[in-house]
């Protein structure tokens, strides 16, 4: 069967494209080399598994015949990359997770209701721009201990930093484009990092310059890295996930109606819409040996696409995927929105409690909140992030 990843109709709804692939083709060959995996137990499986990693330097170098570590762009996703597979990775986590959840919470509740202070009077807007955007940007910076004005001015550069994850290879336009974002983007954390070493504080960066652990500690390109892909990955998918749970929630009435009846099920409704409509919907890793996998050879080097939202709507795993249900029953099977095994992303917990607050504030101080013609809304031209173009709404 033919696949256009980016065709309109693809982006718009890929679930049925999804179920095909799931039946007649579970290991389908994108182009020579790049492998898309789409069943649950097999991407589950191979999340976990030792025979792919995150080498994803060598799987750039091998698709674009050429040490692409030399342009900007990759060399920061390659300084991410190369970190998740060392045990250097727990410095991170342990500097993300430093807070606790509660004090976690209070800072984006404080966010949310700053953010709503300054629109809410306007009785229209179009909540990705004003909240779904911003708000993770916010919580990032009070995270940072950096101004909000500074980081909103290179939104647009961040967008530039996720497209080497794209299938498609980059043309020479776009790797310009890519890798003057990347350059600006770290000169900025670069500054940053120099001014936290003269004055550090309890701030993420701070945490990150001192963290050591049996004699591990992260270099400043390291760092820097992070800090860009925090920003790049954690603002668009959280702002993503915001959006497409609105969405769901007022594509489904019945759902919106249960959630207001029942706000107890707000985590369960969340859950449910990263299940369903996954912001984050690829990963990507490196085969590091050839092996056999459902009757298809993967050579060493070959890209592995492993498509998490068309895990989650597999009916092997799940009882009616393609059903919204924010009661939906507890099963063995979890949603893997967020990855699974060693890793597991990293911002899930700050994303979730995002999305959870966020959705909570709004219904509670916009009872009459409405979003027309949602059957219409328009999804963003990119494969590895799922979310809308614009969510334009009234009250």
């Amino acid at each position: 069967m033919q696949l256009d990843l980016q065709s309109p109709e693809f982006i718009a709804n890929p679930y049925p494209a999804y179920a095909r692939l799931r039946e007649q083709a579970p290991v389908y060959q994108l182009e020579p080399g790049v492998w898309l995996i789409t069943r649950y137990h097999d991407v589950e499986h191979l999340l976990k598994s030792p025979l792919l990693n995150k080498d994803v330097p060598s799987m750039f170098n091998q698709r674009y015949g050429r040490n692409m570590n030399d342009e900007p762009v990759f060399r920061i996703h390659n300084n991410l990359w190369t970190l998740m597979d060392s045990p250097r990775r727990k410095l991170v986590v342990k500097a993300l997770n430093a807070r606790k959840i509660s004090e976690v919470r209070a800072l984006v509740q404080r966010s949310a209701e700053q953010l709503m202070d300054k629109w809410i009077g306007c009785g229209q807007a179009d909540l990705m721009n004003v909240f779904a955007c911003p708000l993770p940007v916010l919580v990032i910076c009070n995270m940072l201990d950096i101004e909000l004005e500074q980081s909103l001015d290179f939104l647009a550069e961040t967008k530039l930093m996720v497209k080497p994850g794209e299938p498609n290879l980059l043309t020479a336009a776009e790797l310009n484009d890519a890798n003057a974002a990347a350059l600006r983007l770290e000169e900025f954390f670069r500054e940053i990092c120099r001014q936290r070493r003269k004055q550090p504080g309890d701030d993420l960066v701070s945490q990150l310059l001192v963290a050591e652990e049996d004699g591990e500690r992260l270099s400043e390109d390291e760092i820097i890295s992070n800090l860009i892909i925090l920003f790049a990955a954690g603002y668009g998918t959280t702002a993503n996930a915001l959006c497409n749970t609105l969405r769901l929630l007022f594509l489904y009435p019945e759902q919106r109606e249960l959630l207001i009846a029942k706000p107890g099920l707000l985590s369960c409704a969340v859950e449910e819409s990263l299940r369903f409509n996954s912001s984050a919907p690829i990963t990507f890793r490196t085969a590091m040996e050839s092996f056999e996998f459902n009757g298809v050879q993967i050579a060493s080097g070959d890209a592995v696409y492993l498509a998490l939202d068309s895990a989650n709507h597999d009916p092997e795993a799940f009882v009616d995927p393609d059903r919204f249900w924010i009661e939906r029953p507890q099963t063995l099977k979890k949603s893997l929105a967020f990855g699974h095994g060693s890793h597991y992303c990293l911002g899930a917990k700050l994303g979730t409690i995002e999305v959870e607050v966020a959705v909570e504030t709004l219904f509670r101080r916009l009872p009459n909140l409405t979003i027309d013609n949602v059957d219409q809304l328009k999804w963003e031209q990119t494969w590895v992030l799922r979310g809308l173009k614009s969510l334009p709404a009234r009250w």
